[in-house]
């Protein structure tokens, strides 16, 4: 009996380039397993940091809006006086235009010194260089009709700088001879209070 011999060079002439073949794609495999772990961390990174622009962009566009819409209210408290420095000879010619303007028969005024207003609960400025300030004023008029006083507070609040708060109002209907020959039929005595706010721009345009 032939004892079988293997003939080790023609299997390995025959079994290189498939074990070739295997090992390279086995490599292949591995880089590519390799390569799409590596690639699937790098889209996890880029869809959160993607969604967190997408979340950043739209806080923004919604503080742009909160932002525009508080700037043309702060243009027009600027507009009429009320984010200003109060102005005593301002207040003191609007009220004698507007009185001319009524053609009322009197006007007697008197205005405390401005003190500074201290909110009841903490503002969400706080810390910000937002001063709230007040300012007393009594007012004694002679009115010829009652609805003089409305068309007086009126023109006043469209007219004066700041803003005005009518705290009270006491009117007094007089008859007698003397002052219907002066024209004057209803006295009006009124409290009201003027307020205004300095704001960190109005001390820098101050101080420039």
């Amino acid at each position: 009996m032939i004892p079988f011999e293997l003939d080790w060079a023609y299997i390995r002439r025959h079994t290189m380039l498939p074990a070739a073949t295997l090992s390279c794609a086995l490599a292949l495999l591995i880089a590519a397993l390799w390569l799409n772990e590596r690639h699937a961390r790098v889209f996890d990174e880029v869809s959160s940091h993607h969604a967190a622009i997408h979340g950043d962009y739209a806080s923004l566009v919604e503080q742009r809006r909160v932002v525009d819409a508080y700037h043309r209210r702060y243009r027009l408290y600027r507009e009429m006086g009320f984010v200003a420095r109060e102005s005593r000879l301002d207040w003191v010619e609007t009220l004698r235009t507007t009185t001319s303007g009524l053609a009322l028969p009197r006007l007697g005024y008197s205005i405390e010194p401005q003190l500074p207003v201290i909110p009841p609960v903490p503002g969400a400025f706080d810390g910000e260089q937002i001063d709230l300030r007040v300012s007393r004023v009594q007012l004694d008029m002679g009115l010829v009709h009652e609805l003089d006083l409305l068309r007086f507070f009126d023109a006043l609040q469209a007219q004066a700088p700041g803003f005005i708060k009518v705290d009270r109002c006491e009117l007094v209907f007089d008859g007698d001879r003397r002052a219907l020959r002066a024209e004057t039929n209803v006295s009006a005595s009124c409290a009201a209070q003027i307020y205004s706010v300095i704001t960190s721009d109005v001390t820098a345009g101050d101080e420039s």
